[in-house]
């Protein structure tokens, strides 16, 4: 556990993009970023076969939360 809540808030494209914009990425990568969103980039559905069975969870137990508490 990461002993802290973690949430999630979709913004607006406009202000996502413009937070990017900000930080030094180019626009037309943001769109990209939109597009990915989206699903445009999906060449193969995601399938029990084609995805690992890592949960969200486990994702940040494994990953998130060493790269936090470094």
């Amino acid at each position: 556990m990461l002993k802290r809540p973690v949430r999630f808030q979709q913004i607006p494209f406009e202000a996502y993009k413009a937070r990017l914009v900000e930080r030094g990425m180019p626009e037309a990568m943001a769109h990209m970023m939109r597009a990915k969103d989206a699903g445009l980039d999906r060449t193969e559905p995601r399938t029990p076969q084609a995805c690992t069975p890592t949960t969200f969870r486990q994702w940040c137990e494994d990953v998130l939360k060493p790269a936090v508490l470094g």
